[in-house]
């Protein structure tokens, strides 16, 4: 490992003597009534060259200085394009002028790296944007992690196909998830969920490490994903998108987003999504579907109303219905009910949400807005014998007003949550329902005299119904030592309410038996989860031949004041649910290096090193089917006619796993152990990609290329109704190799 850290920080400071200067500014836009913005998407870029970036959402812009040119053009929609000299100046401030004209066509030029590893931002944050997304197939949220070495993505078990993610070694229910900055998949649907957001509705992925932000509420412990889908307003967006999907297994997907503009006030997109595989497969013989049988239907409406007088509001609505069926395979004598075992789940999910804000005219921080959401999920499930319903009903109500104070150094967010959940939930008859009222308040400051140096402290105190009384607080700093050089360190507290059912849905698909020893009268008679997080980040940013690079290296500490233990190392016929005070702790450290060593070649190297550790009867146990070492290079290169609509664009990631420990279970007949870690073991995956003028794109592509998979992945197939049946044992791909092709059209 030490060898590893030395060979990028030696390899870091080489690179970064090619060069450092920067040309930094802001782009305004001057309306017709003399007022003055900040313009967010502009583009800049240097005469000439392919040198270019675009404004983030404050107008602010930074991009490497040019050998071949030193005049700036700056361009945006409905505004009259300039061109900037380049002297001695420190910070240029631009501003463009009102055009009187329509814009009908504009060709946008500049390039970004597919992922941005946020320079000013005081949290270690990166951004998956639509390029980077679209290096794989992408088909869901779930899907759109496999370029990124800081999310983890892998099913849970062998037989519903349900995907979770991990963040810093933990599951995913400890990262916070939300849409557009609105909590969303959380409680019932926080695994599940996933398939919620078809890839296509992804403009870009905000994925941050560590503890969140107060204004974001109490739960978040490891990080934070907060999707930001195509929006109506954009210049820079498609007004029809259309996408098809097909692969081997006979899975197909078609995708629609339709944008349409009301005038210069009121605009809407409408996104439907429809997927289906009927197919049935057993690559490894045991009777079971690899995959199960499913049809999905998914559709989301969103409108976006801006006001003359700084108001604007936003409302989606989105509607989704997924049925699947597995199991065994139908071919198998249903005769003998010993050798049957079927699975079937029904999920629907009705999300309603909005935004409403006003920003106060003369001052570009001071604003209050509104957030508000509610969801109602519903799941009724079948797992050969066991029989699972749940539903769950969310109000999420969210006040913010910010300003400063004295000046732009001292800037503040402050507000008043409201957060409601019912569960209704049915177990082999047995109900497990409780409701849950949070009302909270938060207040967070933001000191930051100069462009080195920021500190946001933050803390929020929520009273639960049950629980009583819950204080968060929160502390994020940055500090720059140079322009290449930052620096961040983050702490806080996190809270949690368990759903052990689908949270835990591996249960299900084994024989062991359900054990609770309950804490309390409320719900599962569990307490909350209560964790600690700090963390560490060096990223150096530089340039090699003038083009962007980073390596960062980072490190977290998790610590769980109280821990949900789901134990199925004691007894191999039950699953035991149990509080344990200082329960859990986890370790991660990660090293990760960005470059473009070539021009239009990019690629990615990183490491992790994970050490998780769960207490198990007062011993120290690693987590099971957690992989402490892995590796990640992602390799892509597009042609030079590739961005200007007529190219290639090749990409492959390699992944390697180290070994995972896998609890110890023993067959009926005892004729052959069980391992008791899984071997080391690597997946590529590639992709062919060929853009046509006429606005299409048609692309290839192989996952799992060299076929690995786990060796019987579920135990005691033959006797799925028997006492060692287990399909939750997975450790590795149950599927084989997979060939993909897909069609994408804008217009």
């Amino acid at each position: 490992m030490k060898r590893i850290i030395m060979l990028f920080t030696l390899l870091a400071f080489s690179i970064s003597a090619f060069g450092n200067e920067r040309v930094k500014g802001r782009v305004y836009g001057k309306e017709s009534n003399s007022k003055q913005r900040p313009l967010p998407g502009a583009n800049i870029i240097f005469a000439g060259t392919s040198n270019g970036t675009t404004s983030d959402a404050s107008g602010n812009f930074e991009l490497a200085v040019s050998k071949e040119s030193n005049t700036l053009i700056v361009s945006y929609v409905g505004f009259v394009t300039d061109t900037i000299q380049i002297l001695d100046q420190d910070f240029l401030e631009v501003v463009l002028r009102s055009s009187s004209t329509t814009v009908k066509d504009v060709e946008v030029v500049g390039t970004q790296s597919s992922l941005v590893l946020d320079y000013k931002g005081i949290e270690n944050s990166q951004v998956i944007t639509k390029r980077e997304l679209q290096k794989a197939a992408c088909c869901d949220l779930s899907e759109s992690f496999e370029t990124n070495p800081s999310v983890d993505v892998s099913v849970t078990d062998a037989i519903t196909g349900i995907k979770q993610i991990e963040m810093l070694g933990l599951s995913g229910i400890y990262t916070q998830k939300s849409l557009e900055a609105i909590p969303y998949l959380r409680g019932l649907s926080s695994n599940i969920g996933l398939t919620f957001l078809p890839g296509t509705w992804i403009k870009s992925i905000n994925v941050n490490k560590g503890i969140g932000s107060v204004v974001n509420g109490f739960e978040s412990m490891t990080g934070q994903i907060d999707v930001g889908m195509v929006k109506p307003f954009d210049p820079l967006e498609k007004d029809l998108t259309f996408n098809a999907y097909g692969n081997l297994d006979q899975r197909f997907e078609g995708n629609l987003n339709y944008r349409k503009n009301f005038g210069d006030y009121l605009s809407s997109i409408t996104l439907l999504h429809v997927s289906s595989r009927q197919h049935e497969s057993d690559v490894n013989n045991d009777n079971f579907m690899d995959l199960p049988r499913y049809n999905d239907f998914n559709i989301l409406q969103k409108w976006k109303l801006i006001g003359e007088d700084n108001w604007e509001t936003q409302i989606g609505i989105q509607y989704y219905q997924g049925k699947k069926d597995g199991g065994t395979l139908a071919s198998v004598n249903t005769s003998s009910h010993n050798n049957t075992y079927r699975y079937n789940s029904d999920n629907q999910n009705i999300r309603v949400y909005g935004k409403l804000g006003y920003v106060f005219p003369n001052s570009d921080y001071k604003s209050i807005g509104f957030q508000w959401a509610f969801n109602r999920f519903e799941n009724e499930s079948g797992f050969g014998t066991r029989n699972y319903t749940g539903i769950h009903n969310n109000v999420f109500l969210n006040l913010i007003y910010q300003s400063s104070i004295f000046n732009d150094s001292h800037k503040f967010r402050t507000g008043l949550s409201f957060l409601f959940d019912e569960f209704e939930e049915e177990y082999i008859n047995t109900d497990y329902n409780r409701i849950e009222r949070i009302p909270g308040a938060y207040f967070e400051y933001t000191f930051s005299p100069d462009e080195t140096f920021s500190v946001v402290a933050g803390t929020r105190l929520d009273e639960h119904n049950f629980f009583g009384t819950m204080f968060t607080p929160r502390l994020h700093m940055r500090y720059a030592s140079d322009e290449d050089w930052v620096f961040r360190a983050t702490g806080g507290k996190g809270y949690r309410s368990p759903n052990i059912f689908m949270e835990y849905s591996s249960i299900f698909v084994s024989s062991r038996e359900l054990q609770i020893n309950s804490a309390n009268s409320f719900g599962y008679g569990l307490q909350q989860e209560e964790a600690w997080n700090f963390g560490l980040n060096i990223t150096h940013y530089f340039l090699y031949e003038w083009r962007e690079a980073t390596i960062s290296i980072d490190f977290y500490r998790t610590e769980f004041v109280n821990a949900l233990i789901a134990d199925i190392d004691t007894d191999q016929n039950k699953i035991i649910f149990y509080d344990e005070s200082n329960g859990i702790t986890s370790n991660s450290f990660q090293t990760e290096l960005n470059i473009e060593p070539f021009e239009r070649v990019e690629t990615r190297a990183a490491y992790r090193y994970l050490d998780v550790q769960q207490k198990i009867n007062s011993v120290w146990k690693s987590k099971p089917l957690t992989s402490k070492h892995r590796a990640l290079f992602n390799l892509g290169y597009r042609t030079e006619e590739y961005d200007d609509g007529n190219g290639w664009a090749f990409d492959v990631t390699y992944k390697w796993f180290g070994t995972k420990r896998v609890p110890s279970v023993s067959f009926t007949d005892n004729s052959r152990p069980r391992r008791t870690s899984s071997p080391y073991f690597s997946l590529v995956n590639t992709q062919v990609t060929k853009r046509f003028e006429l606005g299409f794109d048609l692309y290839l592509g192989i996952e799992n290329v060299f076929n690995f998979r786990q060796d019987e992945p579920i135990v005691d197939p033959q006797n799925p109704n028997g006492d060692t049946f287990d399909a939750s044992l997975v450790w590795g791909p149950v599927s084989g190799r997979m060939a993909y092709l897909g069609l994408r059209y804008e217009l």
